[in-house]
């Protein structure tokens, strides 16, 4: 049977994350896509612009529809806006509740553009938070989840392990939850560490920091190829670790396009295998 993932996300008209990247990096692993659409935004390689959520009744009529058809192995969560949207989200993934649910707790752009709703974020705690399985915040998110400063490391376990607990309360999944702090928005630090709490350990990711400013999409790309690895059965520690490894490699293909900061590539390993093999008639 075809492995499936879902990605529940917004669009990217540029190419380089939401929902557009999610389908590059499952099929890239070798996955079946699925996608259910949030919002559609304005933005290009220099920035958000605008964003237009869709109707939260649309979402869940979407999603619903969709689940009644197609159960997936796996479910990646992106960018979802607006309170009425992470309420319809929440209400359908309740019916499958041992389904690993990777969530990107998408809160801000790059150019500081708020793409959660400050109504929404409370309700993404209170009714997403028990459902899901892997939350992968940034620096950003996870300070402001935890109302924590982070400046190191340290400060980034403290913070992992008081969103964990928020993950535990009221729990609806089966699966136990893990928060995946992203590293990479620390400053001064040669290696990019991200840091995995979960309720029996902490452990830690580390990469060379990688020189190049095309970094467009990196989230995206970490979260669903976790949510890939995870839908083919590996346990969390191996999706973790490969992910890294995949993100890393995607981040060191990052190419220039257009006027801004330019996307991470995950085909870029594709195309080298791949691509050279074909034979051009005519």
């Amino acid at each position: 049977m075809k492995i499936i993932a879902l990605t529940i996300a917004g669009s990217d008209p540029s190419g380089g994350a939401g929902i557009q990247q999610d389908i590059k990096v499952f099929s890239r692993l070798g996955i079946f896509s699925c996608a259910v659409i949030t919002a559609i935004t304005v933005q290009n390689t220099t920035g958000v612009k605008n964003v237009f959520p869709l109707k939260g009744e649309l979402v869940g009529e979407e999603l619903s529809f969709l689940l009644e058809d197609i159960i997936p192995h796996a479910i990646k969560i992106g960018m979802l806006s607006t309170r009425e949207i992470v309420e319809e989200v929440s209400l359908n993934l309740k019916r499958i509740p041992d389904c690993p649910v990777v969530a990107d707790p998408v809160m801000l752009s790059k150019n500081k553009r708020i793409l959660l709703e400050k109504e929404a974020i409370s309700e993404y705690v209170k009714k997403l938070f028990p459902l899901i399985h892997v939350l992968t915040p940034n620096i950003h998110e996870a300070s402001m989840l935890s109302k924590k400063s982070i400046k190191n490391i340290e400060d980034m376990i403290e913070a992992g392990k008081i969103i964990l607990d928020m993950l535990q309360k009221e729990r609806i999944s089966s699966l136990s939850p893990v928060v995946l702090i992203k590293g990479g928005h620390l400053e001064n630090n040669e290696e990019m560490v991200d840091v995995a709490v979960t309720q029996d350990e902490t452990f830690f990711f580390g990469a060379k920091r990688i020189k190049n400013i095309h970094t467009h999409g990196t989230g995206c790309t970490l979260s669903s190829a976790i949510c890939a690895f995870l839908a083919q059965g590996d346990d969390i520690k191996s999706s973790l670790k490969k992910a890294k490894r995949f993100v890393t490699n995607a981040i060191k293909s990052g190419f220039p396009l257009g006027k801004g900061i330019g996307p991470v590539n995950p085909l870029e390993s594709w195309f080298n295998e791949h691509l050279q093999k074909l034979e051009f008639n005519g």
